[in-house]
Order: structure tokens, then C-alpha cells, then sequence
């Protein structure tokens, strides 16, 4: 039996012998409304997911720092055809950190926690910068469940990113690592950096294993090597490169029209051919 603090509250929330376990969550938003959140118990920490709209499942992954609320243009642009599924990140958003270290292994089982308790068994994923390298671990772990991809800003290790982000981020992870040892707040401010700098390590040989449609998207001015962004492209057999004239790292933000045209037109694609 496992016995967890909801930080907002105090409440005390149990869990008995389901690893996963699927609740409702009532808030006062101080209008007076209380408003309900569904969060699933994955062993130590609880996930925030949402659902929007009807039709074949989306999951959307958000990248680093950030949450599902990141996502607002293509919320408002593929609710009308697709069911989004909408997931915090532990320690993102209204997830809880959990206490553990955090690697792409340990995400991925929260996804994975999310749909199955929400009886889905198939989705295509949508993921940006962390996101698509935790889709991309989706995928390689539990290939069944993946029907597309749409990896936008992704990487297979941390030397993809271009040198100066990356030392950076080295910087800010050993500086958090020691205050971490003084102050809550920056120990998780490591555990972000920490997917960043450390993270992730995905095995080049194992992308070949893949037979999903893949649409690979970067910025031509993004944080991501573009050699590196075209190396992922060549190990992934019949995966889709595009390369957005002008658009940086958070190009899905700031062109959300040009990126959501292109995903919308892989997505039609890639569900007309499974249907076939």
C-alpha cells in the first residue's frame, strides 16, 4: 500500500495493489465552481491527462519546462477530427514529480499508465522537442500502441542539440545539482535539466524496428543540429523530412498554421492508408 500527499490540499490519497489507477480530482478555481481533473496514479506520482474531442485518438506531448496547455493552437485546429488525448509530463503542469530520477523510460510508462486506463489500445502521437523524444520512446517500448508519428523538434541524445544549448544546459544542470541539495524547487529545476542535458539515449539501431509513418519536422534555425535532424530522418525507413524556412526551436508556437497544415495533411494520409 502506497499512501501519497496531494500537495494542493493535504489530502491524504490511496493506492492498493494497481500499479495504475484512474480518478477524478474536484478543485475550486476560486470562482466558487469547483471544475473536475482526471489524473491517473502511476506508482508514485499522479498524471495529468485531458480528453478533446471525438474521433481517432492524438496524443499530444509537450516539451520541456512547459504543459498541455502549450499546445492551444492545435488544440483549437484537430479537435474537430481527432479525440486529443493531453498529458502533463511528471512534474509538468498539474502532474506531480513522483521521486524518482526522471529519464524518457520512466515518461513513457506514465503515457502508456493514461491509455490504458482510458481503454485505448491505438493513437497517433504528436510530440515537440522532449515531447517527441518521449513519443519516439513510446514507440520503440510499445510499438502496438503507435499508429503514426509526428516528431517536431526531437533528438536521440544530447548532442544533438547545437553546441552552445548544450553547454548551457550542462551549465544550469550542475548549478541546480548543488543547490538541489539545499532547496526543493531547484531539485526539480535538475530533474529538467536533467532530461536535457543527460537525456535521452535512444538506440540508433532500434529505429530501423520501425513501421509506423513517421513525419520528422525541425526549424531551419532550430536548437537541433540540422544534421542530426537528418541523420534521425535517414534511420527511420519511409519517414517524411521537413525543414521550416525561417522557423526556430518553438516554431509549432509561433507558425502554428504552417506546422498544423503539414501535420494535418501526414495525419489524413496515414489514417486513410490504415483504413484501407
Amino acid at each position: 500500500m502506497l499512501l501519497v500527499r496531494d500537495c494542493r490540499n493535504g489530502e491524504i490519497h490511496r493506492k492498493v495493489n494497481k500499479v495504475y489507477k484512474n480518478y477524478d480530482f474536484y478543485i475550486d478555481g476560486g470562482t466558487g465552481m469547483k471544475k473536475k481533473e482526471h489524473y491517473v496514479w502511476v506508482e508514485d506520482a499522479h498524471i495529468f491527462y485531458q480528453v478533446i474531442g471525438q474521433g481517432k485518438p492524438l496524443v499530444l506531448l509537450h516539451g520541456n519546462g512547459e504543459n498541455h496547455k502549450y499546445f492551444r493552437s492545435q488544440i483549437q485546429f484537430f479537435r474537430r477530427e481527432y479525440q486529443l488525448i493531453l498529458i502533463d509530463t511528471r512534474g509538468h503542469g498539474k502532474s506531480s514529480p513522483g521521486y524518482r530520477r526522471w529519464n524518457f523510460g520512466l515518461l513513457a510508462k506514465d503515457v502508456e499508465a493514461v491509455l490504458e486506463c482510458l481503454g485505448i489500445e491505438k493513437a497517433a502521437f504528436l510530440g515537440f522537442s522532449d515531447g517527441a523524444n518521449l513519443a519516439l520512446e513510446v514507440a520503440l517500448r510499445s510499438p502496438k500502441r503507435v499508429t503514426s508519428l509526428i516528431l517536431v523538434s526531437g533528438n536521440l541524445n544530447p548532442q544533438g542539440m547545437k553546441k552552445g544549448f548544450y553547454l548551457r544546459t550542462k551549465l544550469m544542470y550542475w548549478l541546480y545539482e548543488k543547490i538541489g541539495k539545499i532547496n526543493q524547487r531547484a531539485c526539480l529545476k535538475w530533474q529538467l535539466y536533467g532530461l536535457m542535458a543527460c537525456h535521452p539515449h535512444i538506440n540508433e539501431r532500434e529505429l530501423s524496428r520501425l513501421k509506423v509513418p513517421v513525419l520528422i519536422i525541425a526549424g531551419e534555425k532550430d536548437l537541433i543540429k540540422e544534421n542530426h535532424t537528418r541523420h534521425i530522418h535517414n534511420l527511420i525507413p519511409n519517414s517524411d523530412l521537413v525543414l521550416v524556412p525561417g522557423a526556430g526551436h518553438m516554431g509549432i508556437y509561433e507558425k502554428p498554421e504552417t506546422y498544423n497544415r503539414m501535420i494535418g495533411k501526414f495525419l489524413k494520409k496515414t489514417v486513410a492508408k490504415i483504413e484501407e
